[in-house]
């Protein structure tokens, strides 16, 4: 008898570049790994799309509406390739490129994550410099260009 091997369970995930002026919408964190930033975002819903989830994590975590407008890049980790250094569970990350409705800045939200710090725009010049979780820092500037070949990476 053949037996079927077992499907992984994947969390589906997605990030949204916000930009203005230069800029871009990063949300800061201080837990066991150090200080570093995120894109904001999160865990899609069963039953949401990955747009719709774009726009309900960023008015969460930031108070901003927005719109996901084209995707930037996908992002995958598998455990066993980084020896769980970001937990057991396999993820891929759907990275947009999210349009502000308003001018409006953004506030830390009613319930936020225990080890989020704060929020700030980092300057696009300052990008490559920063610790970005996962460590996208180049693949986001190359596709914010629109100069990304592979939209597909695999360094969390």
């Amino acid at each position: 008898m053949h037996l079927t091997p077992e499907l992984p369970r994947i969390s589906v995930s997605v990030k949204a570049a916000v930009v203005r002026h230069g800029a871009v919408l990063l949300l800061s964190y201080e837990d066991e790994s150090g200080f570093h930033y995120n894109l904001p975002g999160g865990r899609a819903r069963t039953g949401e799309n990955l747009r719709q989830a774009v726009r309900r994590k960023v008015k969460q975590e930031t108070g901003l509406e927005v719109t996901a407008s084209r995707l930037l890049c996908v992002v995958e980790y598998v455990p066993d390739t980084w020896q769980g250094q970001f937990g057991d569970l396999q993820k891929v990350q759907f990275n947009f490129l999210a349009e502000q409705h308003d001018d409006s800045e953004p506030r830390f939200p009613d319930d936020p994550d225990p080890i989020q710090v704060g929020y700030e725009w980092v300057p696009l010049d300052r990008l490559e410099a920063v610790h970005l979780l996962p460590r996208i820092n180049q693949s986001l500037l190359t596709a914010l260009r629109g100069e990304l070949s592979d939209p597909f990476v695999d360094r969390w």
